[in-house]
């Protein structure tokens, strides 16, 4: 299999108004992004939860909450992914509030397209993992850059969370990683309990057994955590 798998890198637009952000998504989607809308606080966050997002545009003004609220959420459990505040509130504490709360950029509408694609593929810049590229084990490989898992060569949908224990297991191969630093890492402290780890794992392993050498990907270590094997 060729170790250069591609996928567009997919933007959430949270805003307030569809028919006012038609134009940047189409401009979006003309620069090669994948784009999810969608108009409240509430959505934003379960597709930060649920679906490989890559960065989000986010307005303040929301149907159902402040913006703020979505940037508080999303840095409980995820410090990584790039936000982009898109709004038309132009006053110092808003914009202090925002970067504060976890926000990586700012910019006040109106702004022409093109500046904030400039501004997003700036972002991109700062996120790239220099170092990694795919990650391969017996039947499995993981190809960093797409956010893509194939088992056997064939490609299987892991969610967001699925993915980023998939992924810390396999920054750690051979070795017993505790129930707590995988909460930890993945989701925050105080982001999940035992026995919801416990329920994505066996999430993970139903998508990872596919033959008697995929079944030996995973190990548990009763009572404390888990491993990734590695596979020959």
């Amino acid at each position: 299999m060729s170790n250069t798998v591609k996928k567009h890198k997919t933007i959430l637009i949270c805003q307030e108004s569809k028919s006012a952000s038609l134009e940047l998504r189409n401009r979006l989607k003309e620069a090669g992004y994948k784009t999810i809308f969608v108009t409240s606080a509430l959505e934003a966050v379960s597709e930060c939860i649920y679906s490989l997002i890559d960065l989000v545009l986010l307005d303040l003004n929301l149907s159902d909450k402040d913006g703020m609220a979505v940037i508080e959420k999303v840095r409980g459990f995820n410090n990584k992914l790039p936000i982009i505040v898109y709004t038309a509130r132009n006053n110092i504490e808003s914009k202090v509030m925002a970067f504060e709360t976890g926000c990586n950029d700012y910019i006040v509408k109106p702004c022409n397209p093109i500046e904030v694609i400039a501004r997003i593929k700036n972002q991109f810049r700062y996120f790239i993992e220099e170092d990694k590229h795919t990650f391969t084990n017996g039947p499995l490989l993981i190809d960093y850059d797409g956010k893509n898992i194939f088992v056997n060569g064939v490609e299987v949908h892991f969610t967001n969370f699925e993915y980023k224990i998939l992924v810390l297991l396999a920054g750690n191969i051979d070795k017993s990683l505790s129930h707590d630093y995988i909460i930890k890492h993945v989701w925050g402290e105080n982001g999940q309990d035992a026995n919801g780890l416990r329920v994505f794992m066996a999430g993970i392993r139903k998508k990872l057994n596919k033959d008697s050498r995929s079944n030996n990907l995973i190990r548990t270590d009763v009572g404390f955590g888990y491993r990734m094997n590695s596979i020959d």
